[in-house]
């Protein structure tokens, strides 16, 4: 049996030269159709994008990959490529997909690709995308604007597993779990916008698999407790959650609790919250608290303890001193 390179191997051997840009297309191909691996297939489609391959036999092998892998996450690499590479001849194919796909991750792959929308080739293309987020929106009762964070939410749950399909009953459910340290429900909704966030990846991912057990827990006094020691037994709290940039569309947002989620970074996008008056980011993994933290005008307490921070910059510790309360 013709023993096939890997995807990256493939990719660094054109960049030394070593390999001729057409092999190295016709290896991947071989991938794409030939691969058991999903990770290999969606690798592969990855690589031919670096290529920025364009003839016409590679749209049809990627259409058709869009169109029919079993994976989600090979489905998404695929969207990215006809975006870059093929736009123009996939528009048609790309509606399609917002109008039938399953997947969050599909869907939010053809969002992130900040297509010029505004053109006539393409309009088509954004009206399915508005009109995916309408139904969002009406299903949780927020502004359309706010439906994108939450479709980005769960492209981060459709990453931990290849059957994953938008799942938005359990918001329902998560608006009825208090959060004894927010003072809040774990999402509360007010005047069709987010005011209150309580997100921990583990906790809502565990809810989502496991509806049944919602009644039960909701009786709790404080089922963060509870659901913090069933992290314990599970290996998937090790997870990072990157904070999606769309956070910053939540601009009612006042109250946010994201303790527990592995964090390392935050995005600048975050601190365009300008109503933000309690702020959680404690039992995380950040290094630093950044300058732009002094944009949230209106916070009164932040958690940040329990982190890796050693430094703090003179304008971020004149910040913190300012607030009424603060743990570090």
């Amino acid at each position: 049996m013709e023993k096939f390179l890997s995807p990256e191997t493939i990719y660094a051997g054109v960049q030394s030269k070593e390999i001729s840009k057409n092999f190295a297309v016709d290896q991947l191909i071989s991938l794409i159709e030939g691969s058991n691996n999903s990770e290999t297939r969606s690798q592969s489609i990855s690589i031919l994008n670096k290529l920025r391959v364009s003839e016409s036999k590679i749209f049809k092998l990627i259409e058709n990959s869009l169109l029919s892998d079993e994976s989600p996450t090979v489905r998404g690499s695929a969207v990215t490529l006809i975006g870059c590479q093929f736009l123009k001849e996939g528009i048609d194919t790309l509606t399609w997909v917002v109008q039938h796909d399953k997947s969050p991750l599909v869907i939010k792959a053809i969002f992130d690709l900040n297509l010029s929308l505004a053109n006539t080739h393409s309009k088509s293309l954004k009206k399915e995308l508005d009109d995916y987020l309408e139904k969002i929106a009406l299903t949780l009762g927020i502004v359309h604007n706010e439906a994108k964070f939450i479709l980005d939410l769960e492209g981060k749950f459709a990453c931990t597993e290849e059957k994953y399909e938008l799942e938005l009953g359990s918001y329902k459910l998560f608006t009825k779990l208090k959060d004894q340290k927010l003072g809040e429900f774990w999402l509360t909704i007010k005047k069709k916008h987010i005011e209150a966030l309580s997100f921990n990846f583990f906790n809502w991912r565990y809810l989502k698999h496991n509806p049944s057990m919602f009644d039960s827990i909701s009786k709790i006094q404080d089922p963060i407790v509870y659901l913090n020691l069933l992290r314990k037994f599970h290996l998937s709290h090790i997870i990072d959650f990157l904070i999606p940039e769309s956070m910053s569309l939540l601009r009612n947002l006042k109250k946010l609790n994201l303790s527990k989620n592995n964090i390392r970074f935050l995005p600048k996008s975050m601190f365009l919250l300008s109503k933000l008056k309690y702020l959680d980011l404690s039992y995380n993994m950040l290094s630093e608290i950044p300058e732009e933290i002094t944009n949230l005008k209106f916070l009164t307490t932040l958690k940040i303890q329990n982190n890796q921070i050693s430094k703090i910059p003179r304008i971020v510790n004149d910040y913190l001193n300012k607030l009424r309360n603060y743990k570090i």
